[in-house]
């Protein structure tokens, strides 16, 4: 699956997206660590403020108070000023993200995918291999029942005519300890296809959400591998767009829509799915 432009060489776009990235994130964290500085200095300032509240009700420092009630909402307009900052900036980092993080989840989408699939594989080799074992045991279980029942008669009626102590032949008590072992070993088998089928249950669920995310992943790592071929031509698309803006007002110039043919969706469609399916 030719998905991933970084197996031979790194991306232009995806280089400069995560440059960018990096960028953000090591503002963002330098704005974390002064807001938790700012934090714990209004919050000082704010127990300053009480302790002049309840010293100027004694000794009538108003002007003491005053100082640490603009202090302390200084203090606080900071803590509030940074947080707004930060929100700021995650939210212009979370596109970013988006596109920085996509070969590493794309990878985990596609080994999660493959486990999945590979444990349907294996459930429907397990429970054939089960169901069978049991059909077998039961085969067995009825041509022992049918033997031990002619053997049961046969004490039965050696135990009427016995003139002294009746001692049943061996083979009676060889068949009812194979019949109870049959027993067992069928009931360990109805309990391994129960878990088995409880497994097979979940399965679909599992297989739709693992195709989900292959697909939402794929989706990015495919709009990455678009943005690194138009790299070159970006400058074209921007002139392009920046004219039809110059001659129709309403059009937005970050935008330009481009008509895909029907007949190349059809093409994608399929080698999308055929990709899926080979995943």
């Amino acid at each position: 699956m030719k998905l991933n432009p970084f197996q031979k060489k790194t991306s232009a776009y995806y280089a400069k997206t995560k440059a960018a990235h990096d960028q953000l994130a090591s503002e963002l964290q330098a704005l974390q660590t002064k807001l938790s500085e700012a934090q714990a200095d209004a919050q000082q300032k704010q127990q300053r403020l009480r302790d002049q509240q309840q010293y100027s009700s004694i000794y009538s420092s108003l002007t003491s108070e005053k100082r640490a009630s603009i202090e302390a909402n200084e203090a606080q307009d900071l803590v509030g000023s940074l947080k707004g900052q930060i929100l700021s900036l995650e939210g212009r980092i979370a596109p970013l993200a988006r596109i920085v993080q996509a070969p590493k989840q794309f990878a985990r989408a596609k080994e999660e995918l493959e486990r999945v699939r590979q444990q349907q594989r294996t459930l429907t080799v397990d429970r054939s291999k089960t169901q069978a074992q049991m059909d077998q045991l039961s085969q067995r279980a009825a041509e022992v029942d049918i033997r031990l029942a002619a053997e049961l008669k046969t004490a039965s009626e050696a135990l009427i005519s016995a003139q002294e102590d009746f001692t049943p032949a061996p083979a009676l008590t060889q068949l009812e300890t194979q019949q109870r072992v049959i027993s067992t070993s069928l009931a360990q088998l109805q309990d391994k296809l129960r878990g088995m089928d409880a497994s097979w249950m979940a399965l679909p669920k599992a297989l739709n959400d693992a195709e989900r995310i292959f697909v939402s992943c794929r989706a990015v790592m495919l709009e990455i591998e678009l943005y690194e071929q138009l790299m070159p031509v970006m400058g074209l698309l921007a002139k392009a767009s920046v004219s039809r803006q110059q001659d129709i007002y309403s059009h937005d110039p970050s935008h330009f829509d481009i008509d895909v043919g029907l007949d190349l969706l059809e093409s994608a469609t399929a080698e999308l799915e055929g990709e899926l399916q080979a995943a």
